[in-house]
Formats: C-alpha cells, structure tokens, sequence
C-alpha cells in the first residue's frame, strides 16, 4: 500500500478505538489509532499555546508526554520546528552528526529516554500551523512512504477534531475532544508564569523563557517548577 490506508480506513481505525470505550472520538484516540497503525513506540499531540510555543494536549505513553515536555522546555526540536515552519520534520537517526547539531541540548536527553527517531506532523489550519503530530521509535530509520502519508491523514484528523468542537459542532466543545490530563497541568504552568511574572516585574514571555531556563538548568520537569512556584517554593527573584 504505497499510498497509505486512506482517509476512510484511517478514521474507521479511531472510531474503532472510541467505540471499544464508548466514548466519542477524542484526540486520545487518534494518537493511539496512529501509534498502533504506523508502529511506533509512542505518540504526542501538541497545540500552538498563549506564550507562543508547543502546549501539550495528549501523549500515547509516559516516555512520548516527557519527550514533548522536553522540546518545549528547550524551545526546540523536531515538533517546535514542524509547529513553526508548518513542514514534517523528520529525524530518522538522532545519533546522527546532523541531529546533533541540529539540536545539540536536545538530542541527549531524548536519547536518554530511549527515543532514537522522531517524526513530526504539523496541523495546519489555511497553512497556518496550529499543531503537530509527533511520532517516537526506539530505533533509527525512516518511515516508509505510505506510513509518512498516513502520519500526515492523522495529523489532518486531529486538526478537524479541534475546529470543529471549537465551532461548537456536534454539540461538543474543546473539554470533550481533548482527554487526559496534560491541559490541566499545563494550564497550572500558564499560571505560574503569570507569578514569576509579577515576581520578577517582567512579561510573561519572559517569564516563561526564566521558568524553562529554570527547569533545564536544574534538569526538572517543567511542570514540576510550576508547582513549586505555585506551592511558593521557590521564588524568582530580580
């Protein structure tokens, strides 16, 4: 099957998924679906965010929901760069010299997680990305062209979920399309940075890039600084 499965064969696989549960079809299943049919070892769903980069919204498995964490912690990668070109980005080998340099803070800490290759899909929405995609394999290589394909027909999927509970069709809104619990938690980093903000007298981008700087240098999870900040552990200063 050079040219993929289809659109239909691909949205006949998350219905499966959401009527095994009984649920409607959320974003959770599409990045299950995706995980299964192109072999991967986890998946992530991000969206375009207030401060500007990645925000995450689902991931398949606890290694895929920290390689998310850790691009946008760093402010690069794979996805943030699918997220601001609106292209696939595509690391086949991430011991390669090329990911190396590419993204020389990156790349050891998703090898050290156990992730070897990368693919990112962006949603775009009239060719303005609004989301990616993003695939994780515990070993090098490409994908094959029909799965690339695929990859992209799931991409598209997840995009036409957003916009239309967004649109409110179907009667559903945007807490029903997105499960789990990253939107939660990351909506307590947002409010942390409104504290660091006030804390430091500067702007929230700012804010942000001092918490991200903050959660690499201490080598934490970003969420994890919130919470401190938020419990009023820690406390950044001018």
């Amino acid at each position: 099957m050079a040219g993929g499965r289809g659109q239909a064969a691909i949205a006949a696989m998350i219905s499966s998924l959401a009527s095994a549960n009984n649920v409607p079809v959320g974003i959770e299943h599409v990045c299950r679906a995706c995980s299964a049919a192109l072999g991967v070892a986890g998946v992530s769903l991000c969206t375009i965010g207030d401060l500007g980069l990645g925000e995450p919204i689902y991931a398949t498995d606890v290694v895929s929901e920290r390689a998310i964490e850790l691009e946008i912690t760093v402010g690069t990668g794979p996805g943030m760069q699918a997220l601001q070109d609106g292209d696939v980005v595509m690391s086949t080998d991430l011991a390669s010299s090329a990911s190396l340099h590419q993204w020389p803070a990156l790349v050891p800490m998703l090898s050290s997680l156990g992730v070897r290759a990368v693919f990112a899909f962006p949603l775009a929405a009239r060719e303005v990305p609004v989301g990616v995609l993003e695939l994780y394999r515990a070993y090098p290589g490409a994908l094959p062209t029909a799965a690339l394909t695929d990859g992209q027909l799931f991409a598209d999927y997840a995009l036409a979920l957003l916009l239309d509970s967004e649109l409110g069709q179907r009667g559903r809104g945007v807490e029903d399309v997105l499960a789990g619990s990253l939107p939660e938690q990351w909506a307590r980093v947002k409010l942390a940075v409104s504290v660091v903000s006030a804390q430091l007298g500067i702007g929230v981008t700012h804010a942000y890039q001092c918490m991200r700087a903050h959660a690499f240098t201490v080598d934490c999870q970003l969420r994890q600084v919130a919470d401190a900040v938020l419990d009023g552990c820690i406390e950044f200063t001018p």
